[in-house]
């Protein structure tokens, strides 16, 4: 915004948890190559024991990450994000520090849940961490590395990055956080205060010229494989369409026809979520995918029958007023 610079077709947003079902297809073209086995315990493939302190004999899968039963609690923390650029820590040291007995933020197994995996939905960012690792582990690469060559490359998700670098910083839309203030009166809110920022829109609802942007840095985050991936809208319709049609720029099939429907399917038992895919999420009907991060707000979904879809991607914080927003326009999409 304070450059004047329109946003095009080729300007990268960062698509936050939309980045988990791209991770999903390499995880599944893992599987299809023998490299990994969506029923296999997670500790044949990394280079540390992960154990529930809480349960006695327990086995995670693939599976269980991509679905967000194994029994590990949501972890994410911006302030172990790097400002402009990629962290200079690890991802296997990142999830060593939360799930080794020892590590500097493993506590008493504070982010093991108390039940056995496959028993229990709750969405885990952490979880999908680990699910990055193990594409390191199979293949010696990092996801980031290994899902562009894999990936990326044969779908031309050219724009397509995990990581801040190597990327001009200047072609990523700037993420911002909107502060709205009541006229005359100085009261003003954002996403941080949600009941305010909710009751000043309401009630007030203040012209443009009581909201104030501010910009957030780009985020290098070492749980990276849980969002940030940065990319185009017109890359990201890309890689909608040919994973729909299963099929890369070439013709050739991204997926085997049993790990495609596998990608698609429920993951789960009715009773614990009739909804959950494969790093995928069914909602009215539709399946995909929604995303947030500091300054960022986005959506991805598809009707499977048709494999219409759409993609919206807005470069401010979630809050009522977005969330509204998103809602309308996903409405008129749907409609079209």
């Amino acid at each position: 915004m304070e450059a004047g610079k329109p946003v095009t077709q080729d300007t990268l947003f960062n698509i936050a948890s939309i980045s988990k079902p791209i991770m999903g297809a390499t995880l599944l073209q893992l599987v299809d190559d023998g490299k990994l086995a969506l029923d296999e315990d997670i500790n044949s493939y990394l280079p540390f024991k992960v154990d529930n302190p809480h349960m006695e004999g327990e086995k995670i899968t693939l599976r269980h990450l991509a679905s967000h039963s194994a029994a590990i609690k949501d972890y994410y923390d911006y302030a172990t994000y790097a400002e402009n650029r990629d962290p200079s820590i690890s991802l296997e040291q990142h999830l060593r520090s939360l799930l080794v007995k020892g590590g500097s933020r493993y506590g008493s197994g504070d982010y093991y849940l108390a039940s056995n995996p496959g028993e229990h939905r709750e969405y885990s960012n952490l979880s999908a961490g680990l699910a990055g690792l193990l594409v390191e582990s199979v293949t010696g690469q990092s996801l980031a590395n290994y899902s562009r060559d894999t990936l990326f490359h044969r779908l031309d998700m050219e724009t397509a990055s995990w990581r801040l670098n190597g990327l001009d910083l200047s072609s990523i839309a700037v993420p911002y956080k909107v502060e709205q203030c009541v006229p005359f009166v100085g009261l003003c809110a954002d996403s941080e205060s949600e009941k305010m920022n909710y009751l000043i829109r309401k009630f007030i609802n203040p012209p443009f010229e009581y909201k104030q942007f501010h910009a957030h840095a780009h985020s290098g985050n070492p749980q990276y494989p849980d969002g940030g991936v940065r990319i185009s809208i017109a890359d990201l319709s890309d890689f909608l369409l040919g994973l729909l049609h299963n099929r890369d720029k070439s013709g050739a099939q991204i997926l085997s026809e049993v790990m495609y429907q596998e990608m698609f399917r429920l993951q789960l038992p009715v009773s614990i979520s009739d909804s959950q895919r494969f790093f995928w999420r069914g909602r009215d009907g539709l399946v995909g995918h929604m995303g947030t991060d500091l300054g960022v707000f986005v959506a991805m979904y598809f009707e499977p029958e048709s494999k219409d879809g759409f993609i919206i991607l807005m470069n401010r914080d979630m809050d009522s007023q977005s969330a509204v927003a998103m809602q309308r326009i996903a409405e008129r999409l749907i409609a079209i």
